[in-house]
Parts: C-alpha cells; structure tokens; sequence
C-alpha cells in the first residue's frame, strides 16, 4: 500500500514548503529581466540591477517571483565621467541615465517606461554607477509604476474571456493545479472579475477532488487485486502461510473484491497447524506496527499542513473581512487555491 500513501501524500506535502507566499498570488507579477543587448554599463552591473529593481517592484506592490508575462527591463547610458585623485586612490564621478521599460513578453506591449537621471561616485566607474542607481527609491519613480498598473489592469480586463476559456481547456484535460493557476492570475484589483475567476476555481478544486478520489480508488482497486491474484496462485500451491501472509496487504475497499478477500483468508486459515497460526499472529503483529507507524508518520505530516493553514488563516482574518470573505470555510479553500496556484507556479516556472 506504500504506493497509495504516495500519491496522497503527493497531494499534501507540496502544500508544506515553498519559497514564496501566498500573499504573491493575486497580485500582478513583473519579473526583471536584463536583455543581451543592453549596454556595456548595464551587463557589467547585472546582479546589482536584478536585486535593485526587485526590491522596487515590492516596494511598488508588485511580485516579482516566477515571471513569463511580464517584465522590467534597464539599460543605463553614461553621460559624462570624471576622474579626481583623491590619495590612494582615485575618484571617479559620473552622471547618467537608466531606462526602464515594463512590457509583456509574448506581444512586446510597453505598458509604461522612463528615463530617470542619476549621479554617483566611487573608486571605479562600476562603483560609481552602483552608488547612482543605489540612490533611486519607489517615491522617485512611483509614476513609472502606477502608470504601469492601470495599464496591465486593463489588459487583464481585456484577456478575461480568453484566460477563462483557457483555464476551460485545462480543466478538461485533467490539468486541474494549472487551470487553478490561471485563473488566481487575475489580479485581485479587479475584484468582479476576480470573484468570476474564484467561483470558478472553486467548481474546478472540487473536479480535482473528485478526480484525485477516482485515482486512488483505483490504484486501491489494482493493488488488491494483485494481492488476490497472488494469494489464489500461492493457495493454489498448498502455500498457505504465504497465502495469509499475503493477504496482509489488502485493503478493505467496500467493494465486490472484499467477499474474494474473506473467501481466500476462510479457506487458507483452515489449512494451517495451531503452531503456524500462533507464530503468523506475532509476525503479523510486528507488521501491522510497521503500518501503524507509516500511518502516524503521514498522519504527523498531514498535521502540519493543517497548523500551516491555520496560522495563515489567523493572519489573514482582518485582510480577508474588509474584502468580503467573511465565511469559514470560504477563507479555508482561498488558501487551499493559493497554495494549490503557487506551488503550479513554482513548479512549472510560470505565472
């Protein structure tokens, strides 16, 4: 039964663990990303300007994690250098410019750009920019952002049917964590689409329950009948130590093949001496311990996902009350939706 305790708890460990939050899903995402041709100043300070930006895009009330949609690109210029010795060593003091442009991927819609000027020193021409760009904070750019979100808001505004019909497909395909995904990518700022978007999100978790019960009923189906196809073949043999023994790895399902179950474990009992009775019910014993230790080790891990969702629950009572989800178990499954649209994210490297 190792088997089906997998795919259950396939279900539930990715729940556990994940880098980001929650609190990313809803929001419109701008990913940073540095172009092969920008210019010589902007490659050479490339992890700088990746770690800058996406402090920026936070600050502005963006994520920026798992980005395919869209994206802010820089590109700095350099306008005029000086060089002043200064001790040891010589200071360098330069002004300049840094474009950003925040576009889609697929269609290269620029949704908002912006040329901010900037000064800096440093003992080279790298530190110099650094302590340029270092100077620039949302409030000088808040513009460049807000400019950027109306933009993208009317764009999702614009796709609603189309990402709809798409989370449509998925959900016909089995692909039910991807048409979830899709449908949380709409931004919680449109709040009547949004709501459109987790009713039928709601329709679709409910699907991939049903589908992921048909699963398991089915995997418990094929596993006990190999167990009765083995335990037939050995009774067959006169085994019928092994018979029973076998049979310890059923599982009772509440379907036709319990009576073939019953039947085989009547008939090989029947067969075997009240010593090797009495030496199966103690080997018997140490393995219905090892299962019962599996059981626990799940059930333990099922536990804290279950704490997780709680505490996240409590956090998010004040926030979930002024948006309208004043219903228990409304709250409950917005987190399972987040978490199930996250994990896809993060998983598939998409948003």
């Amino acid at each position: 039964m190792k088997k089906i305790k997998l795919i259950i708890l396939g279900i539930i460990l990715p729940l556990i663990s994940f880098a980001q939050t929650i609190d990313d899903i809803g929001k419109i995402v701008i990913g940073v990303r540095i172009l092969p041709t920008a210019t010589i100043e902007t490659l050479e300070i490339k992890d700088y300007l990746v770690n800058k930006l996406t402090n920026l895009v936070a600050n502005a009330g963006y994520s920026s994690f798992n980005n395919n949609t869209f994206y802010i690109t820089p590109s700095i210029s350099i306008n005029e250098t000086h060089k002043a010795e200064g001790g040891m060593k010589n200071i360098y003091v330069l002004s300049g410019d840094i474009y950003l442009k925040i576009q889609d991927n697929n269609n290269e819609i620029v949704f908002s750009s912006i040329s901010y000027p900037f000064k800096g020193s440093g003992t080279s021409e790298i530190a110099a920019i650094k302590n340029g760009i270092q100077k620039i904070n949302y409030f000088n750019i808040n513009r460049f952002f807000d400019d950027a979100k109306k933009s993208i808001l009317n764009y999702y505004y614009a796709m609603q049917d189309k990402i709809f019909a798409k989370a449509d497909m998925l959900s016909k395909n089995h692909e039910y964590d991807a048409a979830i995904a899709c449908l949380l990518t709409i931004p919680e700022e449109l709040f009547d689409i949004n709501k459109i978007a987790y009713s039928k999100a709601c329709d679709i978790y409910k699907e991939r329950d049903l589908y992921i019960a048909e699963q398991i009923a089915t995997e418990i189906s094929e596993h006990n009948n190999c167990v009765l196809v083995k335990a037939q073949s050995l009774l067959a043999s006169h085994d019928s130590k092994g018979t029973l023994q076998t049979l310890w790895e059923y599982h009772i399902a509440n379907t036709e093949q319990d009576e073939e179950y019953y039947q085989l474990l009547k008939i090989a009992e029947t067969q075997i001496t009240a010593k090797e009775k009495a030496d199966l019910e103690k080997e018997k014993l140490e393995y219905e311990e090892r299962r019962m230790k599996e059981e626990r080790e799940y059930l333990d891990k099922k536990q804290v996902y279950k704490d997780e969702i709680n505490l996240r629950n409590r956090q998010l009572d004040l926030e979930y009350k002024q948006a309208g989800y004043e219903s228990e178990n409304k709250r409950d499954t917005t987190e399972v939706l987040k978490t199930i649209a996250l994990e896809y994210h993060k998983n598939n490297n998409t948003y």
